[in-house]
């Protein structure tokens, strides 16, 4: 029997073979997890439906980063790599094929206004504050710091002397961009309330107390790397629905039966 042949995953008239599957493994273990075969194959399902080719300057800029992130700078290298994992080129192209037709999916099925409505109506989950921050085990220890600010006292110097924190005591207490969700409601409420410049605190969370300097308050807008983000989520959203109308066989659970015939 030519097991390398045998079906691993059909999905309506899409398949991937066991050779396809061991051929991921080799290449990537993530690209072998049974969601991710899913989802590629319905990304494929999809945009045959809606007759989407992947682009070919796109397919060839993603075989280009690919090979950048393995180290392959020359043809020699490529195919050596290649061959040690048992695959042609055509077949490492088909493997990228589904990234590339991702992307053109989402552009295709995700209108810029649901973007905008959806920005309107999720704006705070974007909005950003660049912090800094002091930690101090006791109550007191913190109160009496932000004391010392209110008299003068620097809050960078005072996070590198005293603040408990590993990670950013050596910095001045910087801690760089945080999100709402970063935060406890309570102290992200008051931070994203607040001005640039002010102290906040002491707040408490796990038997620590810190004090927040808010640096910078950088309020939601709608630029590329949120537009980008939306359209992921809306994307996955519309790909998880229009998945659950196809029919799905994982004929990887059973080729151990194949197998024993």
């Amino acid at each position: 029997m030519d097991t390398a042949n045998l079906s691993a995953l059909r999905i309506n008239r899409k398949t991937l073979t066991l050779k396809q599957l061991l051929q991921r493994l080799r290449v990537d273990a993530p690209l072998a997890a049974i969601g991710r075969c899913k989802e590629d194959l319905t990304v494929e399902c999809w945009a045959e439906t809606l007759g989407l080719a992947a682009d070919r300057n796109e397919l060839q800029a993603a075989i280009t980063r690919f090979r950048r992130e393995k180290g392959l700078f020359t043809a020699a290298q490529t195919n050596e790599w290649l061959a040690s994992r048992g695959m042609a080129l055509d077949e490492l192209v088909a493997m990228l094929s589904p990234q590339v037709l991702r992307g053109a999916l989402a552009s295709h099925v995700i209108a810029d206004e649901e973007i905008r409505l959806h920005f309107l109506e999720t704006a705070q989950q974007y909005d950003r504050a660049e912090i800094s921050i002091i930690v101090t085990a006791e109550y007191g220890a913190a109160q009496e710091l932000r004391f010392r600010m209110e008299e003068g006292s620097d809050f960078h110097s005072l996070a590198r002397q005293y603040s408990s924190d590993a990670a950013t005591a050596k910095s001045g207490g910087y801690v760089g961009l945080v999100g709402r969700n970063d935060l406890e409601p309570e102290t992200a409420a008051a931070v994203f309330n607040s001005a640039s410049g002010t102290i906040l605190g002491p707040f408490e969370r796990k038997r620590e107390y810190s004090l927040i300097r808010v640096e910078e308050l950088y309020p939601a807008e709608l630029n590329e790397t949120v537009e980008a983000n939306i359209r992921e989520q809306l994307f996955r959203y519309k790909l998880e629905a229009y998945q659950r109308t196809l029919e799905i066989h994982e004929d990887i659970w059973s080729l151990g039966e194949e197998w024993s015939l």
